[in-house]
């Protein structure tokens, strides 16, 4: 009830001003532009790591001197009133929310989760224009956003970034600041699977919105001409109605490709569905360190995916491309695998999340970034050693 209350209200007057997150009484002061409602006491659900990892943040900046008030990232009203020794900036925009609230010595510092726009939009056009050329199909765009600013992204004094090599090569065009990766753990509590469990012709695509763009429409074309695998979808394609017109026999009318919609990962629903599943498909265009993946191996689900989706190491498997020739072959590959090589591959998934991708790891990447920003600073004593 108080979820619903407050968000009925946050739909009227805006989110508004979280102020000292922590409840921590330090002098100097941070902005964290992120999601308000991440730190309701009611936001119990982990569907997306990125909740976890602003608690995580912000507790970061509490150690480091720092006393953290929260405002969404969208957020363009006027509800500041302090000035701020140092801000995190989700998505950098023309005009920032902190523009005059910002101390004499502040400290910017950017937090990216995915490609250049510029890049990531011009393939969502691609892709949505191959598809109109192959299916006669027009459909609108679905995750097109403003590119950043490049006067107000090169002057930023750090830059935090969930990146793999492919996404950090769109930024080549700019001069960026010192970048600072964070590790885009998954979930801890998530005991694997057993392996045994596992269906190697059984696939699931994973994701939320812009489904052309992350290629569900590539896989349900491919499925459809492979009765004899099954592809299972979790994902906000109902909340795109002209991509679900356009696929309506794919999505309802086949046995072989079960459509569910979007699921909580942390829900006893999506445990189940995953359980059966032999892989983890996503031939997505643009990611940055693709968060869907350390979620799928922390089930001990193996992962399928383009270069694009940030990972390199051996235990995900790599997509040559995402033609829709190269993806038939690669899933009639992987549903020939014996079972002996699917239960080695989740394994190892399980693994590499334990080993690179826990929580443990995001929290030492935050603090390491801040210690390197923060150089000679120490806002504990009041001010900059010089």
């Amino acid at each position: 009830m108080r979820s619903l209350l407050w968000k009925a209200r946050a739909r009227v007057f805006g989110p508004g001003l979280l102020r000292n997150a922590t409840g921590a009484s330090h002098r100097r002061r941070a902005l964290l532009l992120h999601q308000v409602a991440a730190f309701r006491a009611w936001a119990g659900s982990r569907s997306h790591q990125q909740i976890g990892q602003a608690h995580e943040i912000a507790r970061a900046l509490d150690e480091s001197g720092y006393t953290v008030d929260v405002a969404d990232w969208s957020e363009r009203r006027p509800i500041l009133d302090a000035a701020y020794d140092l801000v995190i900036d989700l998505h950098p925009r023309e005009r920032a929310l902190y523009d005059g609230h910002l101390a004499p010595d502040a400290l910017r510092l950017s937090w990216i989760t995915g490609s250049n726009p510029e890049f990531s939009n011009a393939v969502e056009r691609e892709r949505l224009e191959e598809l109109r050329r192959r299916r006669g199909v027009v459909l609108a765009p679905r995750r097109q956003v403003p590119p950043f600013p490049r006067e107000r992204f090169e002057s930023f004094d750090g830059m935090l970034a969930f990146a793999g090599p492919a996404a950090l090569r769109t930024y080549s065009g700019f001069r960026l600041p010192p970048v600072h990766l964070l590790v885009n753990n998954g979930y801890d509590e998530m005991s694997p699977t057993d392996p045994s469990r596992r269906n190697p012709r059984r696939f699931l695509f994973m994701a939320s919105t812009g489904q052309v763009l992350k290629g569900l429409d590539r896989l349900l074309e491919v499925f459809a001409e492979e009765p004899d695998l099954e592809l299972v979808v979790l994902s906000h394609f109902r909340r795109e109605s002209d991509f679900e017109r356009a696929y309506r026999r794919e999505l309802t009318g086949l046995p072989n490709i079960r459509a569910i919609g979007f699921l909580d990962v942390s829900s006893e629903r999506f445990r189940g569905i995953q359980a059966e599943c032999g892989w983890l498909i996503l031939p997505s265009g643009s990611e940055g360190k693709c968060g869907t993946i350390t979620v799928a191996m922390s089930f001990g689900l193996p992962a399928v995916a383009s270069e694009e989706c940030g990972f390199d190491e051996p235990e995900v498997e790599r997509l040559p491309d995402c033609g829709i020739g190269t993806l038939r072959a690669v899933v009639r590959d992987l549903a020939a695998r014996p079972a002996s090589e699917v239960r080695r591959r989740a394994e190892a998934a399980a693994a590499l999340v334990s080993r690179d991708y826990a929580r443990a790891g995001f929290a030492t990447s935050v603090r390491a970034a801040f210690g390197a920003v923060l150089g000679g600073r120490n806002p504990r004593r009041g001010g900059t050693a010089r």
